[in-house]
């Protein structure tokens, strides 16, 4: 059966309420959002002080959660881009960037981080869940050792650099 245009917009409300249950805290709705078998991955270069990936079943998902909103005690804010979503009503893939935010007034606020979300989702008694949630560090891997040599990217970093 085809995508229909609810199987789409069923998928991103999904990833709203994912990000809104990781930003507030929320550990029992982000767990929610997978399969009772569901993962996180996070990448193996991962900068971050969440230890443990991958993050397997609703007791992982939920101290994953739990850890998250520990250390940022509600001070960031995860923003993702509209998302690329393939499927056939009852499996899907979806891709999507992430900035995180860190909220208040300037100077404080700001991007902390970017990356890359791939998903593999599920459609489970009629609602979509992620079946996997995997998360890359910006730059990706494949980019980390690579200079960029784009104007507008080299003098962002030059400018960093003389702060």
């Amino acid at each position: 059966m085809p995508m229909t245009a609810l199987d789409y917009e069923e998928i991103r409300q999904l990833a709203a309420r994912y990000v809104r249950a990781a930003d507030f805290g929320d550990s029992d709705a982000f767990a929610a959002c997978f399969t009772p078998e569901g993962a996180f991955v996070l990448d193996s270069d991962s900068p971050s002080n969440l230890k443990g990936s991958p993050f397997l079943g609703p007791a992982a998902l939920r101290r994953l959660c739990a850890d998250n909103f520990a250390g940022t005690r509600g001070h960031v804010r995860h923003w993702n881009s509209p998302p690329v979503i393939e499927g056939d009503g009852e499996t899907a893939a979806m891709s999507s960037y992430l900035a995180v935010l860190r909220v208040g007034e300037a100077p404080a606020a700001g991007v902390i981080l970017t990356g890359v979300y791939w998903d593999s989702l599920v459609k489970v008694d009629g609602k979509w869940l992620f079946a996997e949630r995997r998360f890359g560090w910006d730059p990706l891997p494949e980019h980390r050792d690579a200079q960029p040599t784009d104007v507008l990217v080299v003098r962002r970093d030059e400018s960093l650099r003389r702060r």
